[in-house]
Order: C-alpha cells, then structure tokens, then sequence
C-alpha cells in the first residue's frame, strides 16, 4: 500500500518495493532460450540497490534466483549473476533459489521468492539450496556464493534483496526489496519521527488483532467464507438496446458517434 496510507492505518511493515526492472530478449533465435534482457534488469537492480544503500550493502545483499535448476536455465542465469556480480566488483554475492522446495509454481513463482525474502527479515534465515547434493559442473560459479545451506543473518546488515524471473522468449524481471528495518528508516527520514512514533502505537493494535484472529481460526472459533453465487450476472439481468446496455442497476452507453464517421461511407436500405 502507499506509504503514508500504511502509516496511517497502522499496518506491520513487511517491506518495501524500491523498483521492478522489466526488459524484454528481443530478436530470438528459433529455439526459445533465455536472452539479453535479464543482464540488463540485474544489472538495473544491483544498481539501485547501491544508489539507495551504498556498496557494502550491495556486498551483503541476496539474489532469490528464477531458479529452475534446467540445464537451458542454470547455465544462463548463474552467468548473468556472476557476470553482474563482476561489473560491481561483489565477491560471494549470496544466491537462492526457492524452487528448490516448491517446484516452479508458474505466474506465482515471484510471489514465492518474495515471501521467502520477506521470511528471512522475519526469521532472521536465508534457506540453502538443499535439494541436490553439489552445484552442477556447468553452472558460473565467479564472484558468486550460492548457498547450499540455511544461513543464520543479522537482519539489520542485509538492507535489500533481488528476485530474479528469466523469460524465456519474452520478459525478464529484476526487483529490488528493501528490507522492514531499512523501510522504517526511510519513512522516518520522509514523514518524520512523529508520524513514525503515531505508527508504532496504531501497530501494537493491529499486531494484536492479527495475533487474535490467526490464534481463534486455528482453533477452529472462525470458520471460511465461502459464498457462492452472490452478486453473479446472468443473461435474463442484461437487456441491450440500440444505445445502451442494462446489467442489473447498471448502465453501459453505447457508442453512438465517432471521430471517423465522417469519413465512412454509411450504407443505406434501398427504397421499396
């Protein structure tokens, strides 16, 4: 949510979003394959991230890599980290990669690398790779320190973390979260200590009411909702006429003039 509407309303601050670099391959040969776009939304990314915190930030940062463990994948991606992580002078930049313990979940597979990096601020744990027993003989491995266990952090010394997503023959993501302690900082250097003094006791409420919900549906004291068929439009609730469509207590115009009719030839019936 916005900013000030977070500080408003009390919300936990999980984290932030500094940007989304988004870029596509572009000319491809005829074999789908990962391209040039990523090497340009990491490199994008690893350079907001030094603008916004400096480079030992930048040192200490993780990469939650796309991650698939493919072949066509670990080769192309490991080289564009490794590649990045040179033109920034990092040595050991951290890498994981969270598929390694759900698998590819497809268009939620960035929701899972964001949730697993919000998860370390909040336990304090980047999780290994586990699920093989050596990093591939192929995979770029230069400047680059992919873990293959749990790692205990500080989470005051790791401001920012990069979630990676390849596209294969289409777009590549890099985005750039800022870490809960880092974000609290910048909101106070923005709103000022009062606001950010307002927050912290509107939270201890909120906290409190999350804690109490979460506590009474475990124990089962709150069951789902589930509604079914509620507010659904069926075809005896749509009535269209020549200019206007009717959906329950909703009107739709219908476009009845247009800058180019002028130019159209309108045809005409022919008289009886």
């Amino acid at each position: 949510m916005d900013d000030e509407l977070a500080l408003q309303s009390g919300a936990s601050v999980l984290g932030s979003i500094g940007d989304i670099f988004i870029n596509a391959d572009g000319y491809k040969k005829s074999i789908s394959s990962p391209g040039a776009g990523n090497y340009i939304t990491m490199a994008k990314a690893a350079q907001l991230g030094k603008v916004l915190f400096g480079q030992k930030a930048l040192n200490n940062s993780v990469v939650y890599a796309h991650g698939t463990g493919t072949p066509q994948n670990r080769v192309t991606e490991s080289h564009i980290l490794s590649y990045v992580a040179n033109a920034f002078n990092l040595s050991g930049w951290s890498v994981s990669a969270v598929k390694s313990y759900v698998g590819h979940s497809l268009a939620a597979a960035s929701g899972d690398q964001l949730m697993v990096a919000l998860g370390m601020w909040q336990h304090g744990l980047i999780p290994g790779i586990q699920s093989a027993n050596k990093i591939a003989d192929d995979v770029y491995t230069e400047n680059l320190h992919i873990l293959t266990q749990d790692v205990e952090i500080n989470r005051q010394d790791v401001s920012f973390a990069i979630l990676n997503s390849k596209g294969f023959g289409g777009n590549n993501a890099s985005a750039v979260i800022i870490s809960p302690d880092a974000t609290l900082q910048m909101l106070k250097s923005k709103h000022g200590s009062t606001a950010v003094s307002q927050w912290k006791d509107k939270n201890i409420r909120v906290q409190q009411n999350s804690d109490d919900y979460e506590t009474k549906y475990c124990r089962g004291k709150i069951s789902p909702v589930y509604i079914f068929g509620k507010d659904v439009i069926n075809s005896e609730d749509i009535s269209i006429k020549e200019s206007v469509i009717k959906l329950k207590n909703q009107k739709i115009p219908l476009q009845t003039t247009h800058q180019y009719a002028q130019y159209t030839a309108k045809k005409t019936m022919p008289e009886a």
